[in-house]
């Protein structure tokens, strides 16, 4: 099937959120979240209004997520996420940290304070004598880093560095001896 022309697409936006739950220990599934937001949608717009907005969640790590919707319903997707009070009995709040055109810019503006906030607290941090910075993503040996300080990165448009394992390891293969690489 061929993809449409780009005039013809509907277009998106992207909400970076962050989920507060009540209990420290509680972790919440992606599809469990879905499901709530879809069930708040429709109780709050009906089936037409669900699906002329098609909210469509497209990362969620426990605690910050980013959702795809339509551009003209703004408004709506804000209370839908306000309206969603519980996920399997346990209470929950969701924030929206801002909403953004591409899933870059939405990552960029928006997550990676947060990451680095939640990184620090899971112990995914690199300290070595020339970068030192917070894992933003993993993927094989590669590795996104958003790093302390901030010249590193100076002449990009962009916040991250991109690196190996085996940058971090001086190419030894498992120089570090973690399972993942890092």
């Amino acid at each position: 099937m061929r993809s449409r022309l780009p005039v013809l697409r509907s277009r998106r936006r992207y909400m970076a959120f962050e989920l507060e739950t009540e209990g420290p220990g509680s972790f919440i599934q992606p599809k469990d979240l879905m499901s709530e937001i879809a069930s708040s949608q429709f109780s709050l717009f009906g089936d037409e209004g669900a699906s002329r907005n098609r909210i469509k969640l497209i990362a969620f790590n426990g605690r910050y997520g980013l959702i795809r919707f339509s551009h003209v319903l703004i408004p709506q997707t804000r209370a839908t996420l306000a309206a969603v009070h519980s996920i399997r009995g346990i209470r929950v709040a969701i924030h929206s940290k801002g909403i953004s055109g591409t899933i870059k810019s939405a990552t960029e503006k928006y997550l990676p304070r947060l990451s680095k906030l939640s990184a620090e607290s899971d112990g995914r941090r690199i300290e070595l004598k020339d970068v030192s910075g917070c894992i933003i993503r993993t993927q094989g040996v590669k590795v996104d880093l958003c790093p302390d300080d901030r010249d590193k990165s100076v002449g990009s448009d962009t916040r991250y560095m991109g690196l190996t394992s085996f940058d971090l390891s001086g190419g030894h293969e498992d120089a570090d001896g973690t399972a993942d690489g890092l």
